[in-house]
């Protein structure tokens, strides 16, 4: 654990102030969730809540199987980082996504043959993507993204659209 130096007080309410510094940095937005934890040690732990890192293992088995058949590299992200990846481009794995892929999670673009994309803040990819929200009780909680040289076909672009929709359902059962 990592000392920030900033000591806050719980008001009448039980509620304590994250610093705007602090919510910056890890990319906290208001009303965004926090899970609470509590250690061994009685140490009381805010992570970030995502519906999507609860699917892991799932979401693992999605994307390797949409690569299996199309050959594509496939991704499924949440609002922070890269959560699966199947294919060429598993060095991006749980590193945080750039703040243009959030911009494409809020705004929900559905997107096919974009040449072109910011992946993290330092590396930008020169292939087509397609790219399919995943949206959940209104709220656009992350994505799945089809990457290849060749063009992705309007056939890899409705699988995106099927598996976003399964999700959405899956997550919400």
């Amino acid at each position: 654990m990592k000392a920030t130096g900033v000591v806050r007080r719980i008001d009448d309410l039980g509620r304590i102030v994250i610093p705007k510094e602090i919510r910056k940095t890890l990319r906290l937005k208001n009303g965004e969730n926090l899970e609470i934890f509590v250690d061994e040690n009685e140490n009381i732990i805010l992570k970030k809540y995502s519906q999507i890192d609860k699917l892991k293992e799932f979401a693992g088995q999605i994307t390797e199987a949409i690569n299996n058949v199309t050959k594509k590299s496939v991704f499924i992200i949440n609002t922070d980082s890269f959560v699966s990846i199947s294919g060429k481009k598993k060095e991006y794995l749980n590193k945080p996504i750039s703040n243009e892929l959030i911009e494409m999670i809020n705004n929900r673009h559905e997107i096919k043959n974009q040449y072109q994309v910011q992946m993290t803040e330092e590396k930008i990819e020169n292939e087509n993507i397609a790219f399919c929200p995943i949206i959940i009780n209104g709220d656009a909680i992350g994505a799945i993204m089809m990457m290849s040289k060749d063009e992705v076909t309007e056939t890899d672009f409705q699988t995106l659209k099927i598996i976003s929709s399964f999700l959405t359902k899956h997550i919400e059962d």
